[in-house]
């Protein structure tokens, strides 16, 4: 019988990367340019699989991220991230959001569009032996929407790129093979923020470790560190706690505000 998902997923691809935002979409063309990805579409031949838990493993204090023009801090955290019965590549999730001291949350959907597959095999920085026989890309379109009756509230939409390994049984794992590389991010979230009561749309990009098309906010070489014309927008406690090391800074860094 023939398959009917490399139908859907056309379908699916079309719909969605004509719904993003434009940065989003840009952002999407960049990573399937990469070289280092093979250029054929493995969206149907990872149709029963669950990305769940590559979206899920982020660090205790979860995404990083910006809002506006003059790059406010956003606090993001992924609660769960679960497949939806019967639409293949869909997801239900739910998490909440934090600016300044406003914590809304939210729940929404996450629509694979592409899944590809690197090149090389996985390595790890000091080619130490590892489980990984395959890695690669996953990227899907976002909507979460927190709620409308709370104040400074809205709808989150863009493109979320997320990078995984896999072992010899096939199970997806949060490609961290390389996380003490200079550079390393995953989850990679670009897109907008939309409010319901003004209607206006902000860029709003989040991620962990570093934080995608964030220009000259983050001046950090090896890690992510917030440049100093930034700090009045809610970066002043992260230089305290991860640049200044103070004791004080840090425990309210990695306080579960979610909770």
């Amino acid at each position: 019988m023939t398959s009917v998902f490399p139908l859907i997923a056309t379908c699916w691809l079309a719909l969605r990367a004509a719904a993003l935002p434009a940065e989003s979409e840009a952002y999407r063309r960049h990573v399937l340019a990469d070289a280092a990805l093979l250029p054929a579409e493995r969206l149907p031949q990872y149709a029963g699989r669950s990305f769940a838990p590559v979206w899920l493993h982020a660090d205790d204090a979860g995404a990083l991220g910006f809002i506006g023009p003059n790059y406010q801090r956003l606090d993001l955290k992924l609660l769960s991230v679960q497949p939806t019965a019967g639409q293949p590549g869909q997801y239900t999730v739910t998490g909440k959001s934090r600016v300044k001291t406003n914590v809304a949350a939210f729940q929404g959907t996450f629509r694979v569009l592409h899944v590809r597959v690197n090149r090389d095999r996985p390595r790890t920085v000091d080619d130490e032996p590892t489980v990984a026989v395959k890695s690669g890309i996953v990227l899907a379109a976002y909507e979460l929407r927190e709620p409308a009756g709370q104040p400074g509230t809205g709808i989150f939409r863009g493109v979320l790129q997320a990078k995984w390994y896999e072992d010899a049984r096939g199970r997806l794992y949060y490609d961290n093979l390389l996380n003490v590389a200079d550079s390393y991010a995953n989850n990679q979230g670009v897109g907008t923020w939309t409010s319901y009561r003004s209607g206006q749309v902000k860029r709003c990009n989040w991620g962990d470790y570093r934080i995608p098309n964030s220009g000259d906010l983050d001046q950090g070489a090896a890690e992510f560190s917030p440049s100093a014309k930034y700090l009045a927008y809610g970066w002043q406690q992260y230089r305290q706690a991860w640049t200044e090391q103070d004791p004080a800074a840090k425990k309210r860094e990695l306080a579960a505000w979610w909770r």
